[in-house]
Formats: structure tokens, C-alpha cells, sequence
């Protein structure tokens, strides 16, 4: 079984384009309280889908935090909004600015080259540069695509694996030649947070909290495998199917495997709330540089087959309108939206693998946080 690890690009922008639709058309009806409405949008979506679960937050540009939730997390035990879901590939939001920050202070540049770093990656064309794994365009193809790769983690759920291992096992021949086009690749990204490990000599887990988690105080943002959930945060239990009965199966024991190949490409887990707030400070400029900034949000490249959505350096980019990234793993779909001219964030969180049910509820939220802004 092929298992791509990513929501097709269409997503987030289907759900904002729709929500300037029902903007035009019913933005006159919006209720005066906000949070009520947002509440609504989210259960009535929610009950349309087939999964369980939802988390979901709107930081707004004067800092109110709404927090939604709905449905439950294991068929009894309610969602609630302090419980981590699997951010999937959100997580290059977290690591593409560490690498910024990095080439910020000189410890690295992103014209450097991968056998600059890692001469040992005999399998990887040292040519490829940072910044070609930071926009995806260095043609390489996706190590988590490979059927044979999963069905060892099934095999053995408990084994923590090394980056280093996961390519030299299954990396399969470039899609492309080095800068010569987009491929979405979380191979790339693997290779990122080796060389964050190789430039500081910390692990990737040590730098994302040192440098963004501690002092922006995301006390519910945890790096899957590398650090402890602690026993008072409760987690969402993901439902995927597994064995092709058609029944989603608890995730939960395969969660050291799954994670520990995803790594520096997914395997963050976050709240709702902590994920907007990290949002809010990234694309407020709390992290970056302005010059790092702008940087990040430049689009290299116009995604193939997605309307015209761009890509930066770990982030979809819809015009001057919107910046975000949607987020896939086995049992867990999320996906940010910022919207720049309102300086809103928008977060939603699904314990299923449902990408429709989740362009539904960002929709929702998305209709009513921009009826609001009327």
C-alpha cells in the first residue's frame, strides 16, 4: 500500500476560496457573537463527516483565542481543547525557520550543499542545496511513499528508527534533477534536521525548544518520539485503517514507529491553541527577521496542478491573501490558514483521515472569522 503522507495542496485553498464565496453571499446574516457562531460552523461540519474528533482555534489580530471542540477522542472520551493531535507536515513550519535562524547567525548558509553537511549520504546527490530542501525543489523523491518502509514499522511499532537509516534502507532514485521543478518530498526534510543536529551538535527536539517552544511558552507543543508526553497532557487517539477492513484502527501502539521515521518532517504534536499561537508569532514577526521573513514567504515555485498556489520555504502561500499548510499522518489531519489582512489565525485538528471533513470545517471557520471582519 502507497501511503502518501500529505493532504493534496488544493486544500487549504478550496476551503478559502469557498469561504470568500459564502462571504459574498451570506456575509450579511453573520451573528454578532463570534464565538457562538464559530462553535456552530464547527459542529454542524463536524457532523457531516466520518470521524471522530475535532480541535480547532481563531486568534485574532487583537489576541482573543477562541477554542472549539467536538465529537470525541477514543468513542466516549469527549475531545477537549488540551488534548495534542499529530500536526503531520505542519512541522516544516517549525523547521524551515529554525534553519533560517541558523543561516541568521552565520552557523550555516542556504547555498550550502548537502555533502557539505552530510558527506556520509552516499545515496543523496550532494549537490542538492538547503534551499532546495527547504522548497522543495531538489527533485528528491518521497522516502514515506514506500509501501515496504511501513510495513516494517507495522512489523516491529515499537522500534525507533534513525533518519540515517530510514534513507540509506529506502530511498529511491531522484523524481527530478536538483532545482529543476516542485516535488513535494518529506525526504528533504529529513535531511534538514540532520543537518540542524550536524551545524549545532543538539538534537532537533533540544533546538525546537530551546529556540521556539520555551520562550514563546508552548507548554502543549511536544517533538513525537525524541520527548515525553507528560502524563498529565492528554492525547487524541488517531484512527486510521490499518488493515483494509474498512474500520479505522487506534494508531496509538504504532505511534514510536510511525514518528520516529517521520521525524523532523512530521512528527510534532501540538494542542490547537499552541498551534495558533505559533502561527501568530512566526507570521507577526516574533521569530524571523524581517528579511527572513520575507524570505520564507517568497514563492519559489507555483505548485503543479493546485490553481496557482505558491511555495515558500515550508509554507503554502495563497497570493497576498492567505499563508498555510495542511498536515497528514496515519489517523490525524491538520492544517493552519494566517490570514495577513486581518492577522488572524485559523487552526483545525481532525483525529481521522477524512481531507474533505477537514476542508469543511476550515471553511466553516473561515466564513465566519471573514463575516465578522465586515
Amino acid at each position: 500500500m502507497r501511503t502518501r503522507l500529505m493532504i493534496p495542496m488544493t486544500a487549504i485553498v478550496c476551503a478559502f476560496a469557498f469561504a470568500w464565496i459564502l462571504r459574498a453571499d451570506d456575509g450579511a446574516n453573520r451573528a454578532s457573537d463570534l464565538a457562538s457562531e464559530l462553535q456552530v460552523a464547527l459542529n454542524r461540519s463536524l457532523a457531516a463527516c466520518h470521524v471522530d474528533g475535532c480541535s480547532a482555534a481563531v486568534l485574532l489580530c487583537d489576541e482573543t483565542m477562541w477554542r472549539g471542540v467536538g465529537g470525541t477522542s477514543n468513542g466516549a472520551e469527549p475531545v477537549s481543547s488540551d488534548m495534542l493531535f499529530n500536526m503531520g507536515s505542519v512541522t516544516k513550519n517549525y523547521v524551515a525557520p529554525l534553519i533560517l535562524q541558523l543561516a541568521e547567525e552565520g552557523i550555516i548558509s542556504l547555498d550550502d550543499t548537502v555533502v557539505q553537511w552530510l558527506p556520509e549520504q552516499s545515496s543523496i546527490d550532494g549537490s542538492i542545496t538547503i534551499l532546495q530542501l527547504l522548497n522543495q525543489r531538489s527533485g528528491l523523491c518521497n522516502v514515506t511513499d514506500r509501501a515496504d518502509l511501513w510495513d516494517a514499522v507495522w512489523g516491529d511499532p515499537m522500534r525507533i528508527w534513525e533518519p540515517g537509516e530510514v534513507l540509506e534502507g529506502y530511498i529511491d532514485e531522484p523524481c527530478l534533477p536538483p532545482g529543476t521543478g516542485w516535488h513535494y518530498s518529506n525526504t528533504g526534510y529529513l535531511l534538514l534536521g540532520m543537518i540542524v543536529e550536524r551545524a549545532t551538535g543538539e538534537r532537533l527536539s533540544e533546538q525546537l525548544r530551546s529556540r521556539f517552544l520555551e520562550p514563546l511558552h508552548l507548554s502543549r507543543t511536544f517533538f513525537c518520539v525524541e520527548e515525553a508526553f507528560p502524563e498529565d497532557v492528554p492525547v487524541c487517539r488517531g484512527w486510521y485503517d490499518l488493515d483494509g477492513d474498512g474500520i479505522g484502527d487506534d494508531v496509538t501502539p504504532f505511534r514510536t514507529g510511525i514518528y520516529s521515521v517521520l521525524w523532523a518532517s512530521a512528527a510534532m504534536f501540538s494542542t490547537a491553541e499552541d498551534l495558533a499561537r505559533w502561527v501568530d508569532a512566526l507570521f507577526g514577526g516574533d521569530v524571523l527577521s524581517s528579511e527572513s521573513l520575507e524570505r520564507m514567504t517568497t514563492a519559489y515555485s507555483i505548485v503543479p496542478d493546485s490553481g496557482g498556489i505558491g511555495y515558500g520555504l515550508g509554507v503554502n502561500l495563497y497570493g497576498t491573501e492567505g499563508i498555510g499548510h495542511s498536515g497528514r499522518t496515519f489517523g490525524y489531519l491538520s492544517l493552519f490558514l494566517y490570514l495577513p489582512s486581518q492577522e488572524t489565525t485559523i487552526v483545525v485538528m481532525i483525529n481521522g483521515d477524512d481531507a474533505l471533513c477537514l476542508d469543511a470545517i476550515a471553511s466553516a471557520l473561515t466564513v465566519v472569522v471573514l463575516g465578522a471582519a465586515d
